[in-house]
């Protein structure tokens, strides 16, 4: 283990278990690998609200990358240090095509002063879902809001979300790819926790985990180290092309597991973990 590179982890799929939550095992594991100086983070399409919450009991002391990018942030205080946000223009189109499925997106904002959520009245499951898991953990950032396409209008939109069901995932990304053009990107993902339900994410372009690295680097006072990436979804493997070092646990999707330099055992084997507390023990 290359104690000065800088070690950066995905929550979702890779810290995470499939229940979606840390296990003692992984958190005393990060704590130890933390307690021996090693520069590690995270870097996530969630935000620092969720990353707390997920990480209670970790000493993580790195500023993360969140929203896959559009932000990297202190972890503890949620500060900015830098941003790729939507403009004005594309923001309002994804709103419009979203609200035109039937059921509000989700728009996360910076309103100068704080971070928001805001969702609308017509809910349908897998957006019910987003909002009561963050209701779950006291998010203060949500917002019920009754006109979605004012926010996109004023606000700095970090990100914009709506939920379909799978079988329409492929219909709403194209329209939005469209609508957007190029200076945004439309990502897709089936939801861990809602099967059934597809999310569909609108951000800036830049908003890319790989292209955030010299930020984040710059941020950790890590420029020039080594990254290491760990990552199981394709919003990772931007962060895997961008890292001297790539590793997979066995969950992760077909094309990240033939990307990844080293395979590991599974999210639920708290395969990243076990991995890097090996490499740590033995570090040849």
């Amino acid at each position: 283990m290359d104690a000065s590179a800088l070690y950066i982890c995905d929550l979702d799929g890779t810290l995470l278990r499939s229940n979606g939550a840390l296990s003692k095992f992984a958190r005393d594991g990060l704590n130890k690998l933390l307690g021996a100086d090693f520069r590690l983070t995270v870097a996530s399409s969630r935000a620092t609200p969720a990353m707390r919450a997920l990480l209670a009991g970790v000493e993580l002391r790195l500023p993360v990358i969140e929203f896959n990018g559009a932000f990297i942030s202190e972890l503890e205080s949620g500060r900015h240090l830098a941003s790729n946000v939507l403009s004005p223009s594309a923001a309002c189109a994804a709103v419009e095509a979203i609200l035109a499925t039937g059921a509000d997106p989700v728009v996360s904002t910076w309103d100068g002063s704080h971070d928001r959520v805001h969702f609308g009245h017509r809910l349908n499951e897998g957006t019910s879902w987003y909002v009561e898991e963050k209701r779950a953990y006291d998010d203060p950032r949500l917002r019920l809001c009754g006109d979605l396409l004012k926010v996109a209008g004023q606000e700095e939109v970090a990100s914009v979300i709506g939920f379909v069901r799978d079988a329409e995932a492929a219909r709403l990304g194209e329209r939005l790819r469209q609508t957007v053009g190029g200076e945004a990107a439309v990502y897709s993902a089936q939801n861990y926790y809602c099967p059934g339900w597809t999310e569909v994410q609108v951000q800036h372009r830049a908003a890319e985990k790989g292209a955030a690295i010299p930020a984040l680097l710059e941020a950790c006072d890590a420029v020039g180290a080594d990254v290491i990436a760990c990552g199981d979804h394709l919003n990772d493997l931007g962060l895997f092309a961008a890292s001297t070092h790539s590793i997979a646990p066995a969950n992760a999707h077909p094309t990240v597991l033939e990307s990844a330099t080293e395979i590991v055992g599974s999210n639920d084997e708290d395969g990243v973990v076990r991995h890097l507390l090996d490499w740590h023990a033995d570090p040849e």
